[in-house]
């Protein structure tokens, strides 16, 4: 709690961690924690690290059947990108039963305790996790303490960063996954004897006190490291994040667009995503560092730019995800991503700049993008600009200075500045 008034006077002075102050726009970034995970391949390795930040995949042991380990894996991209963040990821709300070997004594430790979520306290029915395979686990107040008076969240913290967080120094820190504002199961959460619901508002400030409690411990265990949550729901207009404030370090921003739950589907469109965004940002402690996630086609390059400008509105990093693969398991570039616009020299816009079209400035160039159902759009620039010069969509990014932009509706544009 401390270390969160700390934070919020410090973002009442404005204070940015140089880190990451020194990426430049647009800001660009992946989740690799599916597919086959085989992070030591040298040519995986060199399209990592052209990005700014990525999520990968650990466990105590990854590696070894290739003579490597994450610290070493880490290292190796570091080599080729020295300013790339490495997350790693971590799931403390469920679990599958048993609990593999490769995590040494957590099985025995969850099973000793009976820190899983049962549907009745006195009895033996597990409820089954919804986030991955397996069985929940309590993370409020109310599991019950062990000898060394740590209840589950505590204990977990500092279980992970033994494991995870002590072998791999070099990782920037850690990524919490199912980090949701409210419960989604039903479940004994307070161990009454009775099945709590999942809508009660009480279960929900249970399950945020109990993350944040978590992330408290992860921030002693591990000095010096960000820690990131799946923040999903966090942007709902109905969330309550109150636990939340300054909790954890950034985010990551599931399902923005091209998802069939995506708010950016639904009525209010590309404002109700913005809103979404904007209330996510507003609950995570500086860096705030968010990764803004897109799924689509990969040739759909006026798709992907209407993407990376809406991610460019605000801070967030931008990931697109490949729909034909497995989640989360290759690495996407873009054209767009050589752009070196610097910092940004304009706040994340709350309004139109011209014609319903949004606009962000940088150092050395802007982003605009033009919003969902605000049609073709052509706006007048107040100097020359020029568009950058590419292979995967010639017609646009074709090199050519210009003083007025057309943007079909749905769409977006990185412009340099000219001489």
């Amino acid at each position: 709690m401390i270390r969160r008034l700390l934070l919020a006077l410090a973002s009442t002075l404005t204070l940015v961690s140089p880190v990451f102050a020194a990426d430049s726009y647009p800001r660009s970034g992946a989740i690799l924690t599916g597919g086959a995970q085989n992070y030591w391949d040298s040519s995986y390795q060199a399209a990592m690290a052209k990005l700014q930040v990525v999520l990968l995949t650990t466990y105590p042991g990854w590696g070894s059947g290739h003579s490597t380990t994450m610290e070493k894996t880490i290292q190796q991209l570091r080599a080729r990108n020295s300013n790339l963040k490495v997350f790693l990821y971590a799931n403390i709300a469920g679990r599958p039963s048993p609990v593999p070997a490769t995590w040494p004594g957590l099985n025995a430790k969850l099973d000793s305790q009976r820190w899983w979520l049962y549907q009745s306290w006195s009895g033996s029915t597990k409820i089954a996790s919804n986030c991955g395979s397996g069985y929940l686990l309590n993370i409020t107040p109310y599991a019950r303490k062990d000898s060394s008076g740590l209840q589950y969240n505590q204990w977990m913290a500092r279980y992970l960063a033994t494991q995870i967080g002590k072998t791999t120094p070099s990782a920037t820190g850690l990524f919490t996954d199912c980090v949701s504002w409210q419960a989604l199961k039903a479940g004994d959460w307070n161990q009454d004897g009775r099945l709590d619901s999942a809508g009660d508002p009480s279960v929900a400030s249970w399950l945020r006190q109990g993350f944040a409690r978590y992330a408290d411990e992860l921030h002693a265990a591990m000095p010096g490291k960000l820690q990131i949550a799946n923040a999903a729901d966090w942007g709902k207009p109905e969330s309550v994040l109150t636990e939340y404030q300054g909790a954890f370090d950034g985010g990551v921003l599931e399902g923005m667009i091209g998802r069939s739950y995506s708010r950016e589907t639904l009525p209010g469109g590309w404002q109700l995503m913005m809103a979404a965004y904007r209330r996510a940002m507003s609950a995570m402690a500086s860096p705030k560092l968010a990764i803004f996630v897109m799924t689509g086609s990969v040739t759909d390059y006026q798709g992907m730019r209407y993407g990376l400008a809406s991610a460019s509105m605000d801070d967030a990093y931008f990931a697109f995800q490949d729909a034909s693969k497995t989640a989360y398991s290759s690495v996407v570039y873009f054209d767009e991503y050589n752009a070196k616009l610097g910092s940004a020299t304009s706040s994340p816009p709350k309004t139109a700049w011209q014609s319903g079209v949004y606009r962000r400035n940088f150092q050395n160039g802007i982003i605009l993008v033009n919003p969902k159902g605000n049609g073709v759009r052509t706006v007048t620039l107040e100097a020359n600009f020029r568009k950058l010069t590419g292979s995967q969509a010639p017609s646009v990014n074709n090199g050519q200075v210009v003083r007025s932009v057309k943007l079909n509706d749905r769409d977006g544009i990185v412009l340099l500045r000219a001489p």
